[in-house]
């Protein structure tokens, strides 16, 4: 078996601070939950890559003071601003006369208000009638992701791109790469393994987006045919390397690299969780195997108590909100908690650590491997939402597409 290895490292987003992006003017950003954590994580990085970027933080919240202090922590003379809109997700209302007023006066629209999960693509419709150049979005829900591409029309002049973070995102751009290196060879089995340390530094909104997920049946291809497994989700699969043994090529030779990855992260424990990109990504890929995706966190004890309470808890009340999010504020002082334990025995002092490893595999054999690790999952996602954004505005292609469709071309962007 011939096996290519990659690793993508990039530790920080200073890594990316010096490549340049050059626009004819400032480009004025409309961040839909900017006042959480993945929003001003976006805000930042983009105040990085250009530090004339105009920044709307759009939020829920009366005072947004802090979202505002915290992106000029470390842009002080950046222009950011906040806003308050009461429900992005409304069809009709004062908030969306409000959001649409916003929009109009924005080039970009990135939209982190999370959870999607039982909800349309409101925001995403509101863009388009705005006439927005792009909007970027890190929604995940399977049927969320459907609606909205069923929008794609030919009266579209707006760049839309879904599910463009970290998990999915990223995670779909590597998938690709790593098929472009197949040498023509057909794909067989796309693998998506995940991790995060604690809740990554994104807020327990992200506690609350896992449990709802372990309601939905995992979605995935199994022998060639896309499948439903109902009581799949959050099953403990195994451990995973989120390293390269031998690799026989590495991208980036410093920052976090896959030593670093070896000593950071290892191996760990992963359970299944309905990611769309195992289903979307080998659509696109026509995998005539199988797909999975899966994910994992620290300390591993949690993997475990997740695997359990599956088990226990049937799948309705797992898609039920108000449980889900009854389960997710319940839980929260002990995930806190064990984030700062994370944190303290960190030697970065972050406790935040992500990992990615995407693996494709042809069908006579070939098999590429690609792993990306990070200090922070906030900042990583941030990052990602941030770069897919700015790419759109540079490289405009009107209509709604996933990113593995966009970037499935190796050499266009």
């Amino acid at each position: 078996m011939r096996i290519a290895s990659f690793v993508y490292c990039i530790s920080t987003a200073a890594a990316l601070s010096t490549i340049p992006v050059v626009t004819k003017k400032p480009s004025r950003f409309l961040l839909l939950g900017g006042a959480g954590r993945i929003g001003t994580a976006a805000a930042s990085h983009l105040l990085l890559r250009d530090p004339s970027s105009q920044i709307i933080l759009v939020g829920r919240s009366n005072d947004g003071s802090r979202a505002v202090e915290e992106v000029r922590m470390d842009h002080p003379n950046a222009t950011v601003s906040y806003e308050q809109v009461a429900d992005i997700w409304e069809g009709e209302g004062p908030s969306v006369d409000r959001l649409k007023s916003l929009m109009r006066e924005s080039d970009c629209i990135i939209h982190t208000a999370g959870p999607y999960l039982h909800r349309k693509p409101t925001p995403m419709k509101l863009a388009i009638e705005s006439r927005c150049q792009v909007y970027v979005d890190v929604s995940d829900p399977l049927p969320y992701l459907e609606t909205a591409c069923l929008m794609n029309h030919t009266s579209v002049t707006t760049t839309c791109l879904l599910s463009a973070g970290a998990f999915p995102g990223m995670s779909n751009v590597m998938a690709m790469e790593a098929a472009s290196y197949l040498g023509g060879e057909s794909v067989h089995d796309v693998r998506f393994q995940y991790f995060t340390a604690g809740l990554g530094g994104s807020g327990p909104l992200n506690l609350y987006i896992t449990n709802l997920g372990f309601g939905e049946p995992m979605v995935q291809y199994d022998g060639g045919q896309l499948r439903f497994f109902t009581a799949l989700s959050g099953s403990l699969l195994g451990k995973v390397n989120f390293f390269l043994n031998n690799a026989s090529r590495s991208i980036g030779t410093s920052g976090f690299g896959n030593e670093q990855a070896r000593q950071r992260v290892g191996s760990q424990p992963v359970f299944a969780w309905p990611f769309p990109e195992a289903a979307t990504v080998a659509t696109e890929l026509r995998a005539r195997g199988g797909s999975t995706a899966a994910m994992g966190t620290a300390p591993g004890i949690w993997n475990t108590v997740l695997a359990i309470l599956v088990k226990l808890i049937p799948r309705p009340w797992w898609r039920n909100e108000t449980f889900s999010k009854f389960l997710a504020d319940f839980s929260e002082p002990m995930v806190w908690a064990t984030d700062k334990i994370l944190r303290a025995s960190d030697p970065a002092g972050v406790g935040e650590t992500h990992a990615m490893r995407v693996d494709v595999s042809g069908r006579r054999g070939p098999h590429i491997s690609i792993v990306q690790a990070h200090d922070s999952f906030r900042q990583c996602v941030g990052q990602s939402c941030a770069e897919f954004a700015l790419d759109c505005l540079r490289y405009p292609a009107v209509g709604v597409e996933l990113p593995e469709r966009r970037y499935r071309d190796p050499i266009a962007h």
